[in-house]
């Protein structure tokens, strides 16, 4: 198993309430806490474990887990019809039972969008946001949908279904990889074979509620103002799945957002990438305990 997935059989299964969510927590205990809020249907081991190494380098307690319906967590299904708003329950019931007041919350796609509900809903709970490739409001008709060459490769890919056979199902979620990935990084078509072998070993269900509740939650656009968090904003100007309008509405309507627009970038967070936003990201961080 190469690095990619180094952390993939890590972890321990944590009881906050309705479900039980799968946590890997490094780090010093007594360190500045930052979670990684994971994509939709993403595993919390798919943070690079080279920007985990980064951040308990520098002094951080580092929590990643699944979000409920994905990897190990307590499996529901899209019939269960839950919301954003319940997904930011479970973090608050995992903080509570980590005994974690105020992290930072770093969250990518879904997972950035479950970092603002917190703020606004918890604003007590989130010690600062860094919203990576994400959006305020997918469904808000003010903001454009997705390239319209990505949506057709999702409906014929979702039509077809995934492969019976465990080859056939890495190479259908490396397929989906591919499409959302940009130019500005070269994919490593190796790595993603390995983490989508994992992925499929430790829970992936085709079935997950995350898809709904993205779209039915409500959209938090008219609320950006209410956030008081100091805030980073990521976004990449090829992102086929959420266009660079999303991001530029969170910087916008978050007061004081740091706003990062990465040329090239596709709905990603590669190895690299983090890499290079690891220093401004360290500073950030820094910046928003002494806000």
């Amino acid at each position: 198993m190469t690095d990619a997935a180094r952390d993939a059989h890590r972890g321990r299964l944590i009881d906050v309430g309705p479900v039980d969510l799968w946590v890997d927590d490094v780090g010093p205990v007594t360190g500045d806490p930052v979670v990684l809020l994971a994509a939709a249907d993403s595993p919390g081991f798919r943070w690079a474990p080279t920007f985990v190494d980064r951040l308990v380098a520098a002094g951080h307690r580092v929590i990643r887990y699944d979000h409920r319906d994905c990897g190990r967590s307590t499996s529901l299904g899209s019939e269960a019809g839950y919301l954003l708003a319940d997904l930011a329950t479970d973090l608050i019931g995992l903080l509570d039972r980590l005994e974690i007041a105020s992290p930072h919350l770093i969250g990518h796609s879904m997972g950035g969008m479950v970092a603002q509900v917190v703020a606004l809903e918890y604003a007590d709970r989130a010690a600062s946001l860094t919203l990576l490739s994400t959006s305020p409001g997918v469904d808000d008709d003010s903001l454009p949908g997705p390239d319209e060459g990505f949506v057709d490769k999702m409906m014929r890919h979702r039509y077809t279904g995934p492969p019976d056979d465990h080859t056939g199902r890495v190479a259908w979620l490396v397929e989906l990889i591919e499409w959302m990935a940009g130019t500005a990084y070269p994919l490593d078509l190796d790595t993603e074979v390995v983490l989508a072998d994992a992925q499929l070993r430790t829970g992936w269900s085709p079935d997950s509620g995350h898809g709904v509740a993205v779209f039915a939650s409500p959209s938090r656009l008219e609320r950006l103002g209410e956030i008081q968090q100091p805030t980073m904003v990521v976004h990449g100007t090829a992102d086929p799945v959420l266009p660079i309008a999303h991001g530029r509405a969170l910087a916008l309507g978050i007061d004081g957002a740091v706003y990062k627009e990465i040329d090239r970038l596709g709905h990603e967070a590669p190895a690299a990438f983090l890499e290079e936003l690891a220093p401004s990201l360290l500073h950030h961080l820094a910046h928003a305990r002494r806000h």
